[in-house]
C-alpha cells in the first residue's frame, strides 16, 4: 500500500512498524496528526506477528509472547484498542512445572500475592525442604534490597545467586524457569540488574497485577484496530517499503527516500528500527555519529518455536514449564486460542543450540522430549509440524547492554529514536516497546508545539 497523496507533507514519518512504531503512530493519530508508517515487511507488529505457514496451511504466531501484570503500558494500549478481553490472565502467576514425570506448582490457585507464591514454594516437590527455604530467602532478599546496590556486589546474576545461598537445584528448578524465558539468555551472562528487575516486576505486585497473561488470538489480530484507524484518516501505511536514506539539509531532515526511488516529505521523523539497522541507515544517509560515544552495538539472542499438531488431545493445561531435559515451556495453542485442533508449541529461549539445526532434526528431538513430559502424546499421531526460528529475537541483557542502549544521536532537530532496545529500564519486551513508543510520541508533540 502506498500513501494516499504523494504531494502531502506529513506531520511525522515513522520508520518501522513494530510495536514501538505502531504505539507512536497510534498516540500521534489520537492527537490528530498526519502520519505515514513505513514497514519493510508485509505486516506490522515487528516481532509480534502471525503468518500463514504454507507447509501446514495454518496461521501461526512467530513467537509465544506472555505478559505479566506489571506490563501496564502494554495492557493500557491493548485496552485502548478494545482488545483487553483478548488477553487471558492466569491469576497469581500459577505455573505447573514438570520434572521426573511429576507436576508441582509455582503460585497458588487461591492465595494471592507473594504470600501465595511463598506458600507454593514451601510445598514445591521438585526441591528438598532446605532448598525451598533458600528460594524464599532469595526472593525476600530481592524484595527488600536496592537493585543497584545488589548489582554493584555481583554484576552477573549467577554470581548473585551463588552469593545468596542458591545452589544448582534451586537454579534448575526455580530461577532458570523464570529468568531464561524472561531475558532470553543464560544466567552466566545476564546482568544482575535486569534479573532482579524482572523478579520484582513479575512477583512483587498487588493482587490485581499478579498474573501471567497471553493472547487468545493470533498476534496480528491485536494490531488490526490500529490499521483501521490509519485507513480511516489522512495517514498512511506503506508495507514492503524500505527507507533507503534520509535527506538532510543543514540540521533538519526534510524527506525520506525509499528503495523504489519515492521521496516522502515530513516535518518530523521517528525511527523505531533495530539498532544495527539504524546505524546502517545513518551510513547510507551520510549522517555521521560519534564512534567514541557509541562504542558497542547490542548483541542479540535467538528463540526457536516448535509447533506440533496431533490427532488427539495431548495436553490439558494452558501452559507448563519443564525442568528436565531440553524442553523449556510448552503452550497449548488450541486451548489458548480456542481452536478446534490439538496444537501445541514448545518455546525455546537462548536457543543457540537449536537455531542452526535442521528442522527435521528439531522435530525428532522435541517429539521424543515431550513423550516424557506429556504422556498422552505417546498414543497420539503427529499430523504436521512447523519450526519457527528467530535468530535476533531479543537483545541480550548483559552488563555491557546499558552502555549500548544509551546511544548519542547526531545533532538533528527533527529526528527521534524509539524501540524496545532504547533506554527504558525494561529488557527486550513488548512493554519496553510501548514505553518507548509513548515517550517518542510525546517528544515529537512537544517539538511540534
Amino acid at each position: 500500500m502506498t500513501h494516499k497523496d504523494k504531494k502531502i507533507k506529513y506531520d511525522t514519518l515513522i520508520i518501522g512498524g513494530g510495536i514501538s512504531g505502531i504505539t507512536a503512530c497510534y498516540s500521534l493519530l489520537n492527537k490528530k496528526k498526519d502520519v505515514v508508517l513505513i514497514e519493510k515487511s508485509s505486516h506490522i507488529g515487528g516481532r509480534a506477528f502471525s503468518f500463514f505457514d504454507p507447509s501446514t496451511k495454518e496461521i501461526i504466531d512467530n513467537g509465544q509472547h506472555v505478559i505479566v501484570g506489571a506490563c501496564k503500558n502494554f495492557i493500557n494500549l491493548i485496552s485502548d484498542l478494545g482488545l483487553k478481553n483478548k488477553i487471558v490472565n492466569s491469576k497469581n502467576f500459577r505455573v505447573p512445572v514438570v520434572a521426573g514425570g511429576k507436576t508441582s506448582y509455582l503460585g497458588s490457585r487461591n492465595i494471592p500475592s507473594i504470600v501465595g507464591l511463598a506458600w507454593s514454594i514451601i510445598s514445591y516437590s521438585h526441591l528438598k525442604k532446605s532448598d525451598r527455604f533458600k528460594v524464599i530467602f532469595g526472593l525476600l532478599k530481592i524484595l527488600m534490597s536496592d537493585i543497584e546496590k545488589e548489582t554493584n556486589k555481583h554484576k552477573i546474576f549467577k554470581d548473585w545467586l551463588k552469593g545468596n545461598k542458591q545452589n544448582s537445584s534451586t537454579i534448575k528448578y526455580f530461577w532458570n524457569i523464570i529468568i531464561k524465558p524472561a531475558l532470553n539468555d543464560h544466567i552466566e551472562k545476564i546482568d544482575t540488574k535486569y534479573a532482579l528487575f524482572v523478579i520484582k516486576k513479575t512477583f512483587f505486585q498487588s493482587q490485581k497485577n499478579l498474573f501471567l497473561g497471553y493472547p487468545s488470538v493470533a498476534l496480528s489480530d491485536l494490531w488490526q484496530p490500529i490499521e483501521k484507524k490509519i485507513s480511516s484518516s489522512k495517514s498512511s501505511t506503506i508495507k514492503k517499503g524500505r527507507v533507503k536514506k534520509l535527506i538532510l539539509e543543514k540540521n533538519l531532515i526534510t524527506a525520506a527516500e525509499l528503495s523504489n526511488g519515492e521521496v516522502i516529505q515530513a516535518n518530523t521523523f521517528v525511527t523505531t528500527i533495530p539498532q544495527k539497522d539504524l546505524f546502517q541507515l545513518f551510513k547510507e544517509s551520510e549522517i555521521s555519529i560519534d564512534s567514541k560515544l557509541n562504542k558497542k552495538e547490542l548483541n542479540n539472542s535467538p528463540i526457536v518455536g516448535i509447533h506440533f499438531w496431533f490427532d488427539k488431545l495431548v495436553m490439558k493445561e494452558n501452559y507448563l514449564a519443564s525442568a528436565d531435559g531440553e524442553t523449556q515451556w510448552i503452550f497449548n495453542v488450541s486451548k489458548n486460542h480456542q481452536e478446534k485442533n490439538f496444537h501445541i508449541v514448545i518455546s525455546q529461549s537462548a536457543a543457540w543450540n537449536w537455531i542452526n539445526q535442521e528442522k527435521e532434526d528439531l522435530k525428532n528431538i522435541f517429539l521424543k522430549e515431550i513423550t516424557k513430559i506429556l504422556p498422552k502424546s505417546k498414543h497420539a499421531k503427529l499430523l504436521k509440524y512447523s519450526i519457527v526460528k528467530q535468530p535476533n529475537a531479543t537483545f541480550r541483557c548483559t552488563p555491557e547492554s546499558d552502555e549500548s542502549r544509551d546511544i548519542k544521536l547526531p545533532s538533528i532537530e527533527n529526528l527521534f529514536i524509539s524501540g524496545d532496545w532504547t533506554k527504558t529500564r525494561w529488557p527486550s519486551t513488548m512493554e519496553s516497546a510501548v514505553i518507548s513508543g509513548n515517550k517518542v510520541a510525546n517528544t515529537v508533540l512537544n517539538y511540534m508545539s
